[in-house]
């Protein structure tokens, strides 16, 4: 399938999670068939866990006011927390730069709130996971010529419905590595903003911060909204906390699933042979 390096997916709240099932009753390649549904169900178990885990991070950062998310939102939407916490003052935290996945740390953590270190965990854990699945999907990528075996070479006797649903696992999987190429490079943007652009970043975070610190506004949801005010993010914006919650508590909830979130992205179901 290949993983391509891709640079512009717009990763927001409109990607959706999906599973896809073939007829393994064939009498022709059924053998080819099972290994085929069983690599369509790993690509599927990490693509819906990475979604699941992104939309949860993209609500629980409050950048779900966006009318269109991404990870620089969610990244942008802690360090104004972190700066109201300290009074409009970020650079107090110390943030450093780092080599490895999350790229970013905050060794001053003394005078941020709980709620703050909570979702700076579930931000920079996200990153590294998914960072992390860049074995797992290299794995997946040798196993994929036999998916395009069954279809190229096999289609007299493989149905069409299953054809369609193969070329349906291919997309996926290129989706999902597009997505993760894509959300891993935003992020590492602003990683890069941070590291060359240092005073006017923490400036930017400041100008927020600081304002919310002066109306007392602690929580993260007032705090993002006043990106629509004194920010540039005014026509891009919900016009309310409640509408923005409610619409993001919606696709959660369809998105929710213990098995897949607490499983490891590698595991495979007994007596599969997949990898």
């Amino acid at each position: 399938m290949g993983c391509s390096s891709v640079n512009s997916v717009e990763e927001d709240i409109k990607l959706r999670q999906k599973n896809i099932f073939l007829n393994t009753n064939q009498i022709h390649h059924k053998k080819d068939l099972i290994h085929a549904q069983s690599l369509i169900n790993l690509i599927s178990r990490i693509r819906n866990k990475m979604i699941y885990l992104y939309h949860k991070l993209i609500y629980d950062t409050g950048a779900c006011l966006y009318l269109n998310p991404t990870i620089a939102h969610c990244l942008k939407s802690v360090l104004y927390k972190v700066s109201c916490d300290l009074e409009g003052k970020f650079e107090n935290a110390g943030m450093e730069y780092m080599e490895d996945p999350p790229y970013l740390k905050i060794p001053n953590k003394n005078e941020i709130k709980k709620e703050t270190k909570d979702l700076l965990t579930e931000l920079f854990n996200f990153i590294v996971e998914i960072k992390n699945y860049k074995t797992i999907i290299k794995q997946i990528d040798r196993e994929t010529p036999g998916l395009l075996y069954l279809i190229f070479e096999n289609k007299e006797n493989v149905s069409s419905e299953n054809i369609d649903n193969i070329n349906k696992g291919i997309e996926l999987f290129k989706e999902m590595t597009n997505l993760r190429t894509s959300i891993i490079n935003k992020y590492k943007l602003q990683v890069r903003d941070f590291l060359y652009r240092k005073e006017e970043f923490i400036r930017n975070i400041n100008l927020i911060g600081k304002k919310a610190y002066e109306l007392g506004m602690f929580d993260i949801y007032e705090i993002n909204l006043l990106n629509r005010d004194i920010g540039q993010n005014g026509t891009s914006m919900f016009k309310s906390i409640k509408e923005a919650k409610k619409n993001m508590e919606k696709i959660l909830k369809e998105e929710k699933n213990d098995e897949i979130i607490n499983s490891h992205e590698s595991i495979i179901e007994e007596g599969e042979e997949v990898l």
